[in-house]
């Protein structure tokens, strides 16, 4: 079993649909997934189960220590069976500041995941979607992760300076915590375009300044293409959804590649 984050301290860099999107592909592939939407927005939860729901979440887990059997939701999408989730609400926004009060808060989520290993271990994978905030939620989470995939949204410096904030934070809080942390580190482009543009160019360079983020990044990189976001709208994956649609496009290679080159660097 890996657990995987994907955490960008910038928002509105495709984490979520990423998530989604690379749970599908591997649940497809016969791989059982445990998805834990940690985001206070709650997208994934939407996206997979329903917009207003009275299931408990992390929240309950780590404060009320409710067990794993009591908050997983067991294929909430008929068409995906392998895929399970542990919701988000609003609730999760007040999280961070309960587990401020805890002795080793860091390791409360390690604590619970150790309490619940028994049902846990049963997932190939197990997949965090983090909201884009470096708090004590998520250090949490990327401490007991095997790995941690960043997006970054082509041209968007700020996805850029985002990744490397989130790098240089988690890096010292090992250090404070006298901790060592082994997860594989993947940094992947989104929203990706080959045309000549001056903000491209610009991108790119300011990219180039950061080694630490060029030794994760992935030769793969996700075009911008609608074809994405109409998939996620129609609760689908991009080679169920191309189908229906009767296309072909490259998104569908890229996507391959993607899970591809995630899987032979082992971060999945």
């Amino acid at each position: 079993m890996k657990i995987v984050s994907f955490f960008n301290v910038k928002g509105g860099v495709g984490k979520t649909t990423l998530t989604i999107l690379t749970a599908i592909k591997l649940s497809k592939q016969g791989s059982k997934i445990l998805i834990i939407d940690a985001d206070t927005q709650a997208n994934l939860t939407q996206f997979m189960y329903k917009i207003v729901h009275d299931k408990k979440t992390m929240f309950e887990a780590l404060t009320d220590n409710s067990s794993a059997k009591e908050v997983i939701i067991h294929s909430p999408m008929a068409e995906y069976p392998n895929m399970d989730l542990i919701p988000s609400d609003l609730s999760l926004s007040v999280l961070s500041e309960f587990l401020t009060t805890k002795t080793n808060r860091e390791k409360a989520v390690w604590r619970w995941f150790k309490g619940n290993i028994d049902e846990l271990k049963n997932y190939d994978y197990i997949f965090i979607d983090l909201s884009p905030s470096y708090d004590l939620i998520a250090r949490n989470f990327m401490l007991i992760s095997d790995s941690i995939i960043t997006p970054l949204e082509y041209q968007d410096i700020a996805s850029i300076r985002g990744c490397e904030l989130f790098y240089q934070k988690f890096n010292q809080d090992l250090e404070e915590m006298e901790m060592t942390n082994d997860a594989k580190r993947a940094v992947v482009i989104n929203s990706y375009t080959s045309r000549k543009l001056s903000s491209g160019d610009i991108f790119n360079e300011y990219l180039d300044t950061f080694n630490n983020i060029k030794h994760d990044l992935l030769e793969t990189k996700i075009s911008d293409t609608t074809i994405v976001k109409n998939a996620i709208l129609n609760k689908m994956d991009i080679d169920d959804y191309l189908k229906k649609m009767k296309k072909a496009h490259k998104i569908r290679d890229e996507f391959n590649s993607f899970i591809e080159e995630l899987l032979r660097r082992e971060v999945l």
